[in-house]
């Protein structure tokens, strides 16, 4: 299944602001806003993701959305789609991801040679963020048919 290289979507930008004390507030170019902190080692309260939490987050989002565009374009949308996104950093700083490890599950009557075929492309072509990820860490995947 081919995706069209230019997707209409506007270049991406941010505007980050301080909500006090440790707090922030990211506004994207769409008007819509993302708060965030620092984890609770470096003085959050831990109520709110941090940016390590929303760019894991990112990545297993990317993963469910285009998993589900794309088998629904094939005429096989799965009942539900749910992705666990596990990773270890490095010790040392910055401590950056070494490894992501995609697990999605599906749920409905959907051909498993199928799905494979469209997790391999949603990982590795269609999610621009697991794409991006598996340029400084090791990625992989796995899915599952309940």
């Amino acid at each position: 299944m081919k995706t069209p290289a230019n997707t209409g979507m506007s270049n991406p930008s941010v505007t980050i602001t301080s909500a006090g004390g440790l707090k922030f507030i990211a506004t994207t170019n769409m008007g819509n806003e993302i708060f965030f902190e620092p984890s609770p080692v470096l003085g959050g309260s831990g109520k709110i993701p941090n940016p390590m939490e929303y760019y894991i987050a990112a990545i297993g989002g990317c993963a469910a959305i285009k998993t589900q565009i794309d088998l629904t374009a094939l005429g096989t949308a799965p009942e539900s789609v749910q992705v666990n996104v596990d990773c270890t950093r490095s010790e040392a700083l910055p401590q950056i991801l070494k490894t992501i490890h995609v697990t999605i599950t599906l749920k409905g009557r959907l051909d498993d040679a199928k799905v494979a075929a469209v997790v391999k492309n949603v990982m590795t072509l269609h999610c621009p963020v697991a794409v991006m990820a598996a340029a400084s860490a090791k990625v992989t995947w796995e899915h599952r048919v309940v």
